[in-house]
């Protein structure tokens, strides 16, 4: 209810907190146990079930490379992160036939069943997982906007050079991964039994600029596409969360118009400004995150107290804002003492209303 209460931007007892947490003595702190590989499973979720009101599965692995059916390999050099190291292609003709075989596999799959086996497996899973965070919510379902499927797939350096020299592939291979995420969203029911909220992901800003101008953006119709997940998620009854790192300003009333609740992480270090987001669009749609990174990793405990306070100072009232960090994930690098800070000030002074709270809490707080 607390979660819902932001993303419809109204006030609940206080502002809820997301974030992901790879950070181990964090962890370990909430858990009041060890954090292994044997036992992640278990106790990663009960670490998170005791700060976070939302999350989403985010557990260690061995380290190591793996080679997926495809071809792509993938290194782990950190227990909860993994990269592609290589593709099975290398320039743009052999990228140039991959898409091509991508796009007739996909055009001849069949639309899974909403009751086979695999959706079937993965809903089991899902459910399982949400036993485990103990009302912590994680997200009903999650979908990848198709332009960022397919830039991430091949290299953004490949992908800028199969759009010059085949611009036609490029929009059909785009409309044939929309299509295989819309066949892929789960039931209704079987998002209601997870949560209420979705997300869809799409990084495509760097900082201090969009990755893709708006035109271009709009031109391949990555706003329509954000739209029909949306319209789907909507008739379910679940709110949407808009995923991309970056300086996402300029896009921001295109995502709105497209439907989406709230606009996660809030990057400050990208360029974006609470302040300026409140007074713009905060009658429009909720913001997720808004803790600057470098704060966290450099600050002191009372800097980083006083940036989550003026945080919710800033975008607490009226509601529509979920704190966390502005990377979505609280790594392994930030001190465990300035993580603990910002989750718990939340708990001692993220009570609505937030301004009379405040009025009386600061000046203690700085003395």
């Amino acid at each position: 209810e607390r979660v819902l209460c932001a993303l419809n931007r109204e006030e609940a007892d206080y502002v809820p907190v997301y974030d992901l947490i790879s950070n181990l003595p964090v962890l370990e702190h909430y858990a009041g146990q060890p954090v292994t590989l044997e036992n992640a499973g278990e106790v990663v979720p009960l670490a998170v079930s005791r700060v976070l009101d939302m999350t989403r599965v985010w557990l260690p692995q061995p380290l190591g490379r793996r080679v997926d059916e495809r071809g792509f390999v993938y290194e782990r050099k950190t227990p909860f992160n993994e990269w592609v190291v290589d593709r099975p292609f290398h320039n743009v003709q052999e990228a140039t036939a991959f898409v091509k075989n991508e796009i007739q596999r996909l055009e001849s799959e069949q639309p899974p069943s909403r009751y086979g086996d695999v959706l079937t497996q993965m809903f089991q899973i899902r459910m399982q997982m949400k036993d485990k965070y103990r009302g912590t919510v994680l997200p009903a379902d999650t979908a990848m906007e198709a332009l960022s499927g397919a830039y991430l797939t091949l290299g953004l350096d490949l992908f800028v050079y199969l759009e010059n020299e085949e611009p036609h592939l490029v929009k059909r291979w785009l409309q044939t991964l929309h299509q295989q995420t819309l066949n892929c969203i789960p039931s209704e029911e079987d998002c209601h039994k997870i949560s209420r909220v979705a997300w869809i992901f799409d990084d495509i800003a760097y900082k201090g600029r969009l990755m893709f101008s708006p035109v271009y953006l709009r031109q391949h119709k990555v706003f329509q596409h954000i739209a029909d997940i949306c319209n789907i998620y909507h008739s379910y009854g679940l709110k949407v969360i808009f995923h991309s790192d970056g300086y996402i300003r300029p896009i921001i009333p295109d995502l709105i118009a497209a439907g989406v609740d709230a606009l996660a992480p809030i990057e400050i270090g990208a360029g974006l400004a609470l302040k300026e987001l409140k007074a713009e669009f905060g009658d429009r749609v909720a913001f997720v995150g808004g803790i600057d990174l470098s704060k966290l990793r450099f600050g002191t405990v009372e800097e980083v107290r006083q940036a989550t306070l003026d945080a919710l100072l800033t975008m607490g009232p009226g509601g529509g804002f979920i704190l966390g960090s502005d990377s979505e994930e609280l790594l392994d690098v930030l001190p465990p003492g300035n993580v603990i800070a910002m989750q718990e000030i939340v708990k001692e002074c993220g009570r609505y209303p937030i301004g009379k709270f405040f009025a009386k809490s600061i000046p203690a707080l700085d003395s």
